[in-house]
């Protein structure tokens, strides 16, 4: 609240505008503020699911909600530096309001309105009622469970409720800041543990797990089958996997539309989206602003209909939507689907139906060893982090580029000169397919002096032999690199 309240003061300070403090709200819903109208320009304090230190600034303005760009956030930050050097150095204290309050002009909860706007959105998707103007039970018969994480998106769960769901076994409903079930990240498998662990103690159809400020969400599913205890058996519904099964969603209902994605999905995603549903892969950067950017940017330059920009983190926006990053928009896509199978199934007098979401996407083919190694940098510098991957991206291509002949005695590199293939439309880092749909991915973290390793293999021995192995040798061989990158990790696998 010290955050809210000097950002209030602040503006509020500069005359002819008001401050409208909402109280607790999502990401999504402060974009959805200023797209409705309420107000010119929305602000998010949020740290998201890393730690308070973490927490700064997300901005919006009027049209269509959208986030400011990184170069005008730069701005600001830069004129709010000078500023705070100034007063510091005139011995200006700000004023402030504690930390229990925020001096605003009014306060106001926008949330009401923003959760009756996904209910409608549901009615639409469920029913195809566009006129819908009071709530149904479109949603009766579905068992379903929300973990918010103890976040901001708990309002979400009374959305469901009040459309007739069974959501009895939702956990980490009400806010609370000291996260009591841990950190609230949609790919972390804690909370993928007790989101399952949740959906097993009600036989749950579906489980949802949105992020603190509900901008991402990820899934865990039923499957057909049972565990050895007798319970259902549950598995994610995350990263390539929801990727693909929006992909089946968009194909259906916008043939040969676009998906534009961050750099580390799978290769078997982009055959699934390609070759089965027909559409359009476009692998670009990791950061979700990057990947939201570029589809608005292909869709406006009317090179592809780009309805769907995601991120493997869970991160995802829909042009239907306005290109907002949105979770809570995303997970009432998947609830409407299943839905509608429901729905269809009891059509067809069909009251254990076998068609489960994942069934939805079994043709796409996925590895068992998917893993994603950091390496941290040995004296912690970002400038040493860009040097020490420039030199692992060198040797990387220069082995790939080798002949295995080249090397009679090294069995490491002749195995990686022979299976290593550079992909040439790659856009981060350095990516190599290593065959069979497998490949290995070397990047840069967007924030912290970290070198990261993703890995995609069909077996952990197939992993070892074909990446692992290779790329510790080559890294050990060269000083410059042994020299400042911590290979705990990559010995460890």
């Amino acid at each position: 609240m010290r955050l809210a309240d000097s950002f209030a003061r602040g503006v509020e300070s500069v005359g002819n505008v008001q401050v409208l403090y909402t109280g607790i709200a999502t990401t999504p819903a402060c974009a959805a503020f200023c797209r409705l109208h309420n107000t010119d320009a929305a602000v998010m304090i949020t740290a998201s699911h890393l730690p308070a230190d973490r927490n700064g600034f997300k901005l919006f303005w009027k049209e269509n909600g959208q986030c400011l760009s990184k170069g005008e956030i730069g701005l600001l930050g830069s004129f709010a530096s000078q500023c705070a050097v100034e007063w510091f150095s005139k011995g200006v204290v700000p004023p402030a309001s504690g930390n229990d309050a925020v001096m605003c002009h009014q306060w106001v909860d926008f949330m009401p309105s923003y959760a009756t706007s996904l209910k409608r959105c549901i009615q639409r998707e469920v029913e195809g009622n566009a006129d819908a103007n009071q709530d149904t039970n479109c949603l009766e018969g579905l068992k379903l469970v929300v973990n918010a994480g103890n976040g901001s998106g708990g309002f979400f769960n009374q959305v469901l409720q009040d459309l007739g769901a069974n959501v009895q076994g939702s956990i980490g409903i009400a806010p609370d800041s000291n996260f009591p079930l841990g950190v609230p990240n949609p790919e972390y498998k804690p909370m993928i543990d007790a989101t399952i662990q949740a959906c097993q103690s009600v036989e749950a159809d579906l489980g949802i797990m949105l992020d603190t400020d509900s901008d991402r969400c990820g899934f865990v599913v039923k499957t057909n089958q049972r565990n050895d205890d007798g319970s259902l058996h549950y598995e994610p519904l995350n990263r390539n996997r929801l990727i693909a099964l929006l992909g089946v969603l968009f194909a259906e209902t916008k043939p040969g539309c676009a998906v534009v994605t961050d750099s580390v999905t799978s290769e078997g995603l982009s055959t699934f989206l390609e070759e089965k549903l027909g559409l359009r892969h476009v692998r670009y950067l990791k950061g979700y602003q990057n990947v939201i950017g570029k589809a608005k940017e292909l869709t406006e330059l009317g090179i592809l209909n780009a309805e769907l920009a995601m991120e493997t983190s869970g991160h995802g926006a829909m042009k239907e939507n306005f290109y907002v990053d949105d979770g809570t928009y995303t997970a009432l896509k998947v609830v409407s689907l299943l839905a509608r199978q429901k729905q269809q199934a009891k059509e067809e007098n069909d009251n254990e139906a076998s068609t489960t979401l994942l069934d939805l996407i079994a043709d796409m083919e996925e590895m068992d060893v998917i893993a994603e190694l950091r390496f941290k940098m040995l004296d912690d510098s970002l400038q040493t982090m860009h040097q020490v991957f420039d030199y692992c991206a060198l040797e990387i291509e220069r082995l790939s580029q080798s002949d295995d002949e080249d090397h009679p005695s090294d069995l490491s590199a002749a195995v990686a000169a022979k299976h290593w293939s550079i992909d040439d439309e790659n856009l981060e880092g350095i990516r190599l397919r290593v065959g069979g749909g497998q490949f290995f991915m070397m990047r840069k973290s967007l924030h912290d002096p970290i070198v990261s390793l993703q890995i995609e293999a069909n077996s952990a021995d197939e992993a070892r032999r074909l990446i692992v192995e290779p790329l510790l040798q080559l890294f050990e061989s060269q000083p410059q690199i042994k020299s400042h990158l911590d290979m705990t990790a990559l010995r460890d696998f």
